[in-house]
């Protein structure tokens, strides 16, 4: 739907965006070298980048992830725990149902090279709900999605962008050590690690 197109880009435009990231210098890092970056205030050298897609649709594994292999980058996929395999039900106002990846699929980009963080349970506006259901989307998406994938989850993006100063301390309470925002901007030292911003692209 039009209300949706502005979160796609075409497998077209996603090598061109590639292309022109690999031609300038750019590198891709983990948040974990991020963070201790951050923690020593020690720049990253070079052009450091950190891709990210929110959700884990079906079309990551089929379009982007051969794409970044191709250009010898990396990227972090947030999950929806309680949806793997599912669809984007949190967007059925919209009448557009998406497949997402399933464990078989996740596993596979895993062992390729793909980092995954947390996107809650059931990817709801978290400042809407009590304290004990924060928690609750934290902690819960967190044990899933590590029992499934044998790895530590530190890096949890918030659905719709949504969170306040509640939202990161719980989600700091539930062990995570990196929170994504939808806040525009190039990411500084001076930023809360668990509420970094974000550059989407249209």
């Amino acid at each position: 739907t039009d209300r949706l197109s502005r979160y796609r880009v075409t497998p077209q435009a996603f090598e061109q965006q590639l292309q022109y990231l690999w031609d300038a210098g750019y590198y891709s890092v983990r948040w974990e070298q991020w963070r201790e970056a951050m923690v020593n205030r020690r720049p990253l050298p070079g052009r450091a980048i950190a891709l990210t897609f929110d959700d884990g649709y079906q079309d990551f594994f089929d379009y982007a992830a051969p794409l970044l292999k191709k250009y010898g980058f990396s990227a972090t996929v947030f999950l929806v725990a309680d949806q793997i395999g599912g669809s984007n039900r949190w967007d059925q106002n919209y009448q557009e149902e998406l497949p997402l990846m399933d464990w078989q699929a996740i596993r596979q980009l895993l062992a390729d090279g793909i980092e995954f963080g947390s996107h809650t349970l059931s990817h709801p506006l978290l400042t809407t709900l009590s304290p004990a259901e924060i928690a609750k989307e934290g902690a819960r998406s967190r044990a899933i999605l590590a029992r499934e994938l044998g790895v530590e989850m530190r890096t949890i993006a918030y659905p719709y962008g949504d969170h306040n100063v509640v939202v990161q301390h719980l989600m700091g309470a539930c062990g995570y050590t990196v929170g994504l925002s939808c806040r525009p901007g190039r990411s500084h030292f001076r930023d809360d690690l668990l509420a970094l911003p974000r550059i989407e692209i249209e």
